[in-house]
């Protein structure tokens, strides 16, 4: 028995950071992702096998902790006997939707491995929980685009306002790794 999942990583384009303060941004999912894969095991185990902007896994392992534990209490998920392993091509680093992607792949992967057939919008919300474990007050558009992938229009509120944009062509664009891990509940 295992369970499967994937997270999207991701790029806020215009309004980086003001989506806190309930001003509309626009994010865009890249084509790397997480993938998280669950199988038995004798307690909660988890592995992370990601490619990392050195350091980042270190100081955010307490944040990881924190974050997986909201996201199984949110799904309800009492069995915690599981090992749970995180790969992909996504870069574990700042900037880049990391956290987000690895909640949305863990979520999915829950949903996958306990047969709960979650949809997307109940994989969102329990991402944007996990996100609560990174970041405290997270704006809930990096696991949105985590989740959803494309391109999205985001507005914080209650509820969060999501409109899916549609584009004729991809867009190519370059991402730069400045190496600083940063704390965005710091920045922000």
């Amino acid at each position: 028995m295992t369970g499967k999942g994937i997270g999207f990583g991701k790029v806020i384009l215009f309004n980086e950071h003001f989506v806190v303060y309930n001003i509309p941004a626009i994010a865009s999912a890249i084509g790397t992702k997480t993938l998280a894969s669950i199988k038995p095991a004798e307690k909660l185990i988890l592995v992370d096998d990601r490619k990392e902007t050195p350091g980042y896994k270190k100081e955010k392992l307490d944040q990881q902790k924190e974050s997986l534990k909201r996201i199984m209490d949110a799904a309800g998920i009492e069995n915690r006997e599981i090992k749970i392993a995180l790969t992909g091509d996504l870069v574990a680093s700042s900037g880049v939707g990391a956290s987000a992607a690895s909640c949305v792949a863990i979520a999915r992967a829950l949903s996958d491995y306990f047969d709960l057939g979650f949809p997307d919008e109940k994989i969102n919300e329990l991402a944007y929980e996990g996100e609560k474990g990174y970041h405290g007050t997270p704006s809930g558009i990096d696991n949105t685009a985590a989740t959803y992938g494309g391109l999205v229009w985001f507005k914080k509120g209650k509820p969060n306002i999501i409109e899916r944009l549609n584009i004729q062509s991809p867009v190519e664009i370059v991402i730069a790794n400045t190496g600083i891990v940063a704390d965005t509940s710091r920045v922000v």
